[in-house]
């Protein structure tokens, strides 16, 4: 789904030049109209998901830009609506009471069809965030 999403963005007047800036415009739903910004946004919360995702939130926030990037990410709405931190915000993680994990987009192609407002189950969303690490590992 994801490399035919991207095979998809790449038909776009402004094509996304590398597969986080895609993520970032298309997944995440930052919107920077800065390709560059949008690389680096990417880039950041592939590294956040992944943190939360291996349960290594403490060790990614360790560094003190890591830590930065980790605040402002989790409060963006593509988190905050799927995170549960307890007492912590810095030991957040995938909300295990979510039924679903809710993606608002309209990059998202399955097959043919495009894939819009997709519904995950906390089963499907970590195989989802383990294929976007390793969608993004591959270049």
């Amino acid at each position: 789904m994801l490399e035919r999403s991207f095979s998809e963005a790449q038909l776009n007047e402004c094509p996304p030049s590398t597969r986080f800036a895609f993520l970032a415009d298309s997944f995440f739903d930052l919107t920077t109209y800065d390709d560059d910004v949008s690389d680096e946004f990417g880039r950041k919360a592939v590294e956040v998901c992944a943190a939360i995702t291996n349960q290594q939130t403490f060790s990614y926030i360790s560094d003190p830009a890591n830590y930065r990037w980790f605040l402002l990410m989790v409060n963006m709405p593509f988190f905050a609506d799927k995170l549960n931190w307890g007492g912590s915000i810095r030991g957040a993680w995938w909300d295990h009471g979510a039924n679903q994990f809710k993606v608002q987009n309209c990059g998202l192609w399955d097959g043919e069809n495009q894939f819009l407002d997709p519904s995950f189950s906390r089963d499907e969303w970590l195989l989802l965030m383990a294929a976007i690490e390793q969608f993004c590992a591959s270049v």
